[in-house]
């Protein structure tokens, strides 16, 4: 079995929590624009990914071709979590 991790996925729930930035006094697009830089620190692609994306690596895992490919999590997270394995 594999399994996809994604994160900071344009979502109605991520709108939901840029919403909330509101109470703040941060409108949405600033908590958008902020979240990559504060709570996701490695996101080298500062935005969102987008469901689509996701979809293209779920796709893929369920694919002929990751036949030989079995106990991966591919994270699918713009760097959100970078780790190197030893």
């Amino acid at each position: 079995m594999n399994a996809v991790g994604p994160a900071f996925i344009a979502t109605p729930m991520i709108d939901a929590q840029m919403e909330k930035a509101k109470e703040k006094g941060i409108s949405f697009d600033e908590a958008i624009k902020l979240t990559p830089d504060e709570e996701r620190l490695g996101n080298v692609a500062k935005c969102r990914g987008r469901a689509g994306e996701i979809a293209a690596a779920v796709t893929f895992l369920c694919s002929e071709h990751v036949s030989f490919i079995t106990g991966e999590f591919l994270r699918v997270d713009g760097g959100s979590v970078m780790t190197m394995g030893a």
